[in-house]
């Protein structure tokens, strides 16, 4: 009886302490978090400890410990920091498997972990694993939604799955193999909906959402005007944190606001060290050079300096290569600085990829073209428009960069607005590439359905934006495809 009492005893008594784990961001978790997003890790894994010792049934510190190996491995791509750390998923999903089943939280922070997981592995190249984890993150999120409907979480992922699934190589595959569903226009409602919660309640991750409301809109939407107006209404817009200046950064470089985002980062980067985070660095290096300005190579040296991981790199060299060219003329230092290019760094994203076909070209770039295309970038338009006309006559004469010369023209009058002549320069662009491989006449078409779509032409839009898809370049086929599948979509709706 004694033996059996004392069985029934810790039966009930373990059943109690299940029952008593639950997920809560206490002010200590909310302060570890903002410390993550400062770049302040040791000071945040302080705090998780303080947690545990206030309440050692609350398993949000998971969630937020999970935090820092993803941003430490999202910035710094330490790949023997990441052999070091991966076992960390498995067991922190682990441990969540003690929340009670009709805790909304728990499916949520898994979820949470298998997604922040699949973007650190695709860091590394592991695209299946990654791939494997989206999914599992959707199941559990999807899942979780039709459950508790309300429960607003969910949806600061979700929304980021919903729209990659429209613009995602091989979106049938995925609807119907996968059962994965979704949309932009999905996604940014769902992500405006957590906004606006987070503007009338308490909620940690406010800054977060903003931020991939303002990226949502920006790439993939296509929707300059509104990433901007929304900027300015947002917490991120008042925060000091190096995270909430790299989204402006990334925003102001995109919209061709070079001025605005030397000046934020000349800001964040007094109180931030290289070996904090060196991609800012190389922000600033690429901010000096759109705007011809020589201090960007002791920017990207920089960054290769101090930067362990593999992104970058190939593109840190070619921008010297070029600077070599634009400043003094060095066509030596340029054969360095390609070869470098080709020797060091990896080729799993867009612009190292460009930066290393470039090399294995062994053609140097037409200064003109290199300098209007670097204006171009950062927002001087009519420097760069003025740049190309004053040189008018040596393109015209020689076609070598004739589409280069054309496409650079019509990407500059649709900047400035001058759309007659933007369309007339494209659709030289595109006659001009008679092997019709060239990213250019790809890029042209795609433009010229945005030209038209942006004056209600929507079947002029509708065959560019297929002439786009049609096209298939040697450089960032997946990206312009992925635009022109947007814009069909845009059009559609």
């Amino acid at each position: 009886m004694i033996k059996r009492f004392y069985i029934l005893f810790f039966v009930l008594s373990a059943s109690c302490a299940w029952s008593q784990y639950h997920i809560s961001y206490t002010p200590t978790l909310e302060e570890a978090y903002q410390s993550i997003i400062d770049l302040k890790f040791a000071e945040a894994e302080e705090r998780i400890a303080a947690s545990r010792q206030e309440d050692r049934f609350n398993l949000a510190y998971i969630h937020i410990e999970n935090y820092i190996d993803f941003f430490k491995l999202f910035i710094y791509e330490d790949l023997e920091y990441f052999g070091q750390v991966k076992s960390n998923k498995e067991k922190r999903i682990e441990l969540l498997g003690q929340l009670p089943d009709d805790d909304p939280f728990k499916d949520f922070v898994i979820a949470e972990i298998h997604l922040q997981w699949a973007l650190t592995r695709s860091k590394f190249n592991e695209l299946f694993k990654a791939g494997r984890e989206v999914y599992s993150a959707y199941r559990l999120l999807e899942k979780n939604t039709k459950k508790y409907p309300d429960f607003i979480y969910n949806y600061k992922s979700l929304s980021i799955i919903h729209s990659l699934v429209e613009t995602i190589e091989v979106p049938g595959v995925f609807k119907n193999i996968f059962g994965m569903s979704g949309s932009i226009t999905q996604g940014l409602e769902e992500i405006q909906n957590v906004n606006n919660y987070a503007d009338q309640e308490s909620f940690i991750f406010e800054l977060e959402a903003e931020a991939i409301y303002i990226f949502m809109s920006l790439y993939q939407d296509n929707n300059q005007e509104l990433s901007f107006a929304y900027l300015e209404e947002t917490e991120l817009k008042k925060s000091k944190s190096p995270l909430a200046a790299f989204v402006q950064v990334k925003l102001f470089q995109r919209a061709g606001k070079n001025d605005e985002a030397i000046e934020l980062l000349l800001e964040t980067l007094s109180y931030t060290s290289v070996k904090d985070f060196p991609y800012l660095y190389f922000l600033m290096g690429v901010s000096h050079l759109r705007k011809l300005n020589e201090e960007s190579v002791s920017y990207f040296n920089e960054y290769l300096d101090y930067f362990n991981g593999i992104h970058y790199i190939k593109e840190a060299h070619q921008k010297l290569a070029w600077s070599s060219l634009i400043f003094e003329e060095d066509i030596q230092s340029y054969k360095y600085h390609m070869k470098q290019c080709v020797e060091k760094g990896s080729v799993m994203i867009d612009d190292d990829k460009q930066a290393l076909r470039e090399a294995k070209k062994y053609e140097i770039p037409d200064p003109v073209l290199l300098r209007a295309r670097l204006l171009y970038d950062g927002g001087y338009y009519q420097k760069a428009y003025q740049e190309l006309i004053k040189n008018a006559h040596n393109f015209y004469a020689d076609k070598s960069y004739q589409m280069e010369y054309f496409y650079r023209l019509g990407r500059i009058t649709q900047a400035l607005k001058n759309y007659p002549e933007a369309i007339q320069y494209f659709h030289q662009t595109i006659h001009a590439d008679k092997e019709e491989t060239s990213y250019m006449s790809c890029n042209a078409a795609l433009n010229l359905g945005i030209i038209y779509e942006s004056q209600n032409e929507f079947e002029k839009a509708r065959d560019y934006f297929n002439t786009c898809l049609a096209l298939s370049p040697s450089e960032y086929q997946q990206s312009l495809h992925q635009k022109a599948r947007t814009g069909l979509n845009r059009i559609s709706n």
